[in-house]
């Protein structure tokens, strides 16, 4: 390229690179975006494990209240039916047998009397407890909808700006050579958006490694685009262009 068409181009990839670093950073955040959104439900899915586990732990109760109602239920008709057959016994000793029987199955009636009492006051409190929980739920769900229309609404704002540097980049890289431009372009990629660097005291501005003076030189002739030795990247002096 000629002197002047070597100024020039680097002229343009200093436009170009900025806009570039802008998109790039744009991207960065929108691919993170749904990340956060991920972080966020799970954030809130972790709070609702407790108020599934106290329903769970509800519907347990109730099924063993039930069972133990049922058995008490069983009980109670067995000794009805005991006490019925008592007056029928013509021995004592059949009397006193099924006295013994009938005791024992009042004793039975007894502790599942309390073990139905025991597990309708547990399931009183877990109902309070659940009660309690879907209210604070509540409350976390509301927040957590609110971040998540927040972020959704950032996604937007994300993408709109991108489409709008998108716009501007499609017009600042009219006139640019080509084969510079996939070199450049190539470097973009390799580099995380960083191909086009200033000298820094000497020093590469994207490595900082330090450059001879004859390379130094080389840039400021503008006969060709000067890449770093190091890093690859495009090199330019600010106060030349």
């Amino acid at each position: 390229m000629a002197q002047g068409t070597v100024k020039i181009t680097l002229g343009k990839l200093v436009i170009l690179q900025e806009i570039d670093l802008e998109l790039y950073e744009y991207k960065r955040e929108l691919a993170e975006k749904p990340a956060q959104a991920l972080t966020l439900k799970a954030a809130y899915e972790k709070k609702r494990e407790h108020f599934t586990e106290l329903e769970a732990k509800s519907k347990e109760i109730d099924l063993a209240r039930k069972t133990k109602e049922l058995d008490l239920k069983s009980k109670e008709q067995s000794i009805a039916h005991a006490s019925t057959q008592l007056m029928t016994l013509k021995t004592n000793k059949e009397y006193q047998t099924k006295l013994f029987e009938i005791e024992n199955l009042k004793a039975d009636k007894s502790l599942l009397e309390e073990d139905v009492l025991r597990l309708m006051e547990s399931s009183e409190r877990i109902l309070a407890e659940i009660s309690k929980e879907k209210e604070f739920l509540l409350e976390e769900e509301k927040q957590y909808l609110a971040e998540k229309e927040k972020v959704d609404l950032e996604l937007a704002s994300v993408q709109e700006k991108i489409t709008s540097v998108e716009a501007r980049r499609r017009e600042a890289v009219v006139g640019i050579d080509p084969a510079t431009l996939s070199t450049y372009e190539q470097v973009v990629r390799n580099r995380g958006g960083l191909a086009l660097v200033p000298l820094v005291g000497g020093a590469c501005g994207g490595c900082f490694m330090h450059l001879p003076q004859q390379f130094v030189n080389r840039i400021k002739m503008f006969d060709q685009i000067v890449r770093c030795e190091m890093c690859a990247r495009l090199l330019y002096i600010k106060e030349d262009l």
